[in-house]
């Protein structure tokens, strides 16, 4: 029996130990002092129509305040609400030209109080809306500028000439910012440092009599708008990507081409893309600000023949800069009238393309040029864009075998299925403009197809259809 009681009282102090000892780490602190009132404390020239708010919250991770509200005409004011969740209040429509008294006491989830000190404002007459509940992001990143927007839609007698102030939460104003017209919205940007809970609040002022017969000094004041709860975290800012750029290649000089940038920022902040289409160039710049992932088309000429380089780069609101990215395109031709007997592919300039082609007469010398693009067939002819692609008299490309296998297939075929095979891929050819969408093809893929300066019908490619006809093909 007694080894039975002394192993219980060991057991019992430990226990007790043990609770005295959780009793200590998870002592409770009261709630934060309530702050920073809206209105601010001894204000005068209040709308009748504004809400209340504070500042307020609990030192413990994890425990939620509430508030109780005392407020009306006495120097004591009496008990108005309790339990409120949020530090925010509206009282309605106030009497004019008059003082208000108001206190806030919070309280944790362990019932220990903190009162805040007795505030007082006083209204004027004007019944005016407040303007509207700000909007902008609620859930935002510290050290990072965001937009935020507000307006009055039911201002009285259509009063133009309105001014605005916002209140971001955390001290801060910012200065009056006007004059706008009824309705119409109002602009601010603000960056806050610490992470928190914010309150984000608009009032707005006006002159009720025309200047002449006032002083700069009579303003009309509108009460506080409700709240907007602006939740900044503290993390680290992420530069964004590289921007995206899509468009023309391979162009012809003096004309315009569309060109699409883009950039994807990891934490959702809006972009900057500063673009140059060639060193040096007078348009040169950023451009934005840009939602992440928006695409931007910028249409651009090259008044000269050559090679350009694209350039771009990316940045967010906090300036956190990305990689460049470029394209390389090519402007081999000049643009020249659209006479479809000068230019183009008209009857008279098709006769002597093919001519030229068949004969091996091609422009140029023995120097080529590049195109890149996706290969597509309309049952007669070849494209890359708008530029037709040829490669001889159709009677021998569907009859001569072809010697390298352009299309990858593992097989030798006909001229023109093994060109079928590369219709829907990006392929990189090499040839002569015979005009200005015609262009004769000396290699494809870096592959040689036929010499420069060769007839079609050559010794070599005499070969291939000779080989095709001994394998017994068409």
């Amino acid at each position: 029996m007694k080894k039975t009681i002394i192993v219980c009282l060991t057991c019992f102090f430990i226990g007790a130990a043990g609770i005295t000892t959780f009793a200590e780490t998870t002592s409770n602190n009261p709630p934060n002092i309530p702050n920073d009132p809206h209105p601010t404390d001894g204000a005068i020239d209040i709308g009748i129509k504004t809400h209340l708010s504070w500042t307020g919250g609990d030192p413990d991770p994890g425990d939620k305040a509430v508030y109780d509200l005392y407020f009306g005409t006495l120097s004591e004011p009496e008990l108005l609400e309790t339990n409120l969740q949020m530090p925010n209040y509206y009282p309605g429509i106030l009497k004019n030209n008059t003082q208000y008294y108001w206190k806030v006491v919070a309280r944790d989830e362990n019932q220990s109080e903190t009162s805040g000190p007795i505030w007082t404002f006083t209204t004027n007459d004007c019944d005016c809306d407040p303007p509207e509940k700000p909007e902008g992001q609620n859930k935002t990143r510290n050290r990072n500028r965001y937009d935020y927007t507000t307006r009055i839609m039911n201002m009285h007698q259509n009063h133009n000439g309105l001014y605005y102030q916002f209140s971001w939460g955390d001290g801060n104003s910012s200065e009056w910012i006007g004059p706008y017209n009824n309705s119409e919205k109002v602009r601010a940007e603000h960056q806050w440092e610490e992470s928190g809970s914010y309150q984000v609040q608009a009032r707005a002022r006006f002159q009720n009599n025309p200047p002449d017969i006032c002083s700069m000094d009579d303003w009309f004041y509108t009460g506080w708008s409700e709240p907007l709860i602006v939740t900044v975290e503290n993390t680290e800012n992420n530069a964004p990507s590289k921007p995206i750029i899509i468009g023309t290649q391979n162009g012809k000089a003096g004309e315009s081409y569309d060109y699409t940038f883009s950039a994807v920022d990891p934490d959702s902040d809006d972009v900057y893309i500063y673009v140059e289409f060639c060193e040096g160039c007078a348009d040169s710049k950023w451009h934005g600000p840009l939602s992440s992932g928006e695409e931007l088309t910028i249409s651009h000429s090259w008044e000269d023949r050559g090679e350009f380089t694209i350039r771009a780069q990316a940045k967010d609101s906090s300036d956190a800069t990305s990689e460049w990215n470029t394209l390389t395109v090519s402007m081999p031709r000049s643009y020249i009238s659209d006479s479809p007997i000068l230019n183009g592919n008209g009857l008279m300039q098709r006769l002597m393309n093919q001519l030229r082609d068949t004969l091996g007469i091609c422009q140029g010398g023995v120097n080529l040029e590049v195109l890149t693009g996706i290969l597509t067939y309309d049952g007669t002819n070849f494209f890359i864009g708008t530029i037709e692609l040829h490669f001889g008299p159709t009677w021998y490309i569907t009859s001569a075998m072809s010697i390298i296998d352009y299309d990858k297939d593992g097989k030798l075929e006909l001229i023109i299925d093994e060109l079928k095979g590369l219709v829907g891929t990006e392929i990189t050819v090499e040839g002569h403009y015979q005009s200005d969408n015609w262009i004769s093809i000396f290699t494809i893929n870096n592959e040689i197809y036929r010499e420069p300066g060769s007839p079609i019908w050559s010794s070599q490619h005499e070969y291939r259809w000779s080989y095709g006809h001994r394998k017994g093909q068409p």
